[in-house]
């Protein structure tokens, strides 16, 4: 039974921190971080200006972040935020981190459906993923830049119904070049894509918002989960896009016939009680 320590959970836009002192449990939020496409040192700043004052030495910290994917990028957050916490520290892929926080020692499919998306198998100790995510140019399926991508490609190509289009420009007023450049010239394009993410779940209910989602989630279980291996065991997600479109993904999930267990935005609460219990 762990008595202080702190955990974190990173994704693409932002990190959830608890500061865990006995009974006391302290709330932190701080930039998002990304292995592939974020630099740690801005997260460090992020952290000392949040809860710097917080943070006790020799205390564990246990912190699991997207992109993590190889010793050497492990090595390397590790070594930077060694700066802001101590030597005291894990570093863990963000996939672990929902697997721990929504199945404790329990197996099951765990997927992420936030900024990107990611899913793997998980045996109630380690994980394995179930297939390549290949990042919002290649894949995601199902996140909120493919959402947002698919958005746009309709919305330009003429292929949403003259209803939808002028809602989506009397908002935003945007061309197709503007959006172009904003990809290919401006940094974080996958959160660009993203950002039309509350556009398309305040128009959920239109007849062709609802399938461009429906369509998005079935391309997420195409890619992550076209074994069978799998198949019977309960899913469970975390992320943004997961949580507020539940809905719809459940229902892609029933008329697939998979058991959809936990949806949540973010597993920080279960990652307190996981290491509570297990250090």
């Amino acid at each position: 039974m762990a008595d202080s320590f702190i955990v974190g959970d990173a994704g693409g836009t932002s990190t959830q921190w608890r500061v865990v002192k006995g009974e006391n449990i302290q709330q932190f939020e701080t930039i998002g971080f990304n292995a592939y496409t974020h630099n740690v040192n801005d997260l460090k700043t992020s952290i000392s200006q949040t809860f710097g004052k917080e943070i006790e030495k020799e205390v564990p910290v246990y912190f699991y972040a997207a992109g993590v994917d190889t010793d050497e990028q492990t090595e390397e957050v590790k070594k930077e935020l060694s700066e802001v916490f101590d030597n005291n520290i894990q570093i863990e892929n963000d996939l672990l981190g929902v697997a721990r926080g929504l199945c404790g020692k329990e197996e099951g499919n765990v997927c992420i459906l936030g900024t990107g998306a990611n899913a793997c198998f998980y045996n109630g100790h380690g994980v394995n993923k179930v297939s390549a995510s290949l990042g919002y140019v290649l894949g995601d399926e199902g996140s909120g830049a493919y959402l947002g991508k698919k958005m746009m490609t309709k919305i330009f190509r003429g292929q949403f119904s003259e209803e939808i289009i002028t809602r989506f420009q009397d908002k935003f007023e945007l061309t197709s070049h503007q959006v172009i450049q904003q990809i290919y010239h401006q940094p974080k394009p996958n959160h660009f894509l993203a950002s039309f993410a509350k556009f398309i779940y305040d128009n959920r209910n239109h007849p062709e918002i609802h399938q461009l989602i429906t369509q998005s989630f079935n391309d997420f279980f195409d890619a992550f989960f076209h074994s069978f291996e799998y198949h019977s065991l309960p899913f469970h997600f975390s992320g943004s896009i997961a949580y507020y479109f539940s809905d719809i993904l459940r229902e892609v999930g029933n008329e697939r016939g998979f058991l959809i267990r936990n949806v949540v935005q973010s597993p920080i609460a279960g990652l307190v009680l996981y290491h509570q219990k297990h250090g």
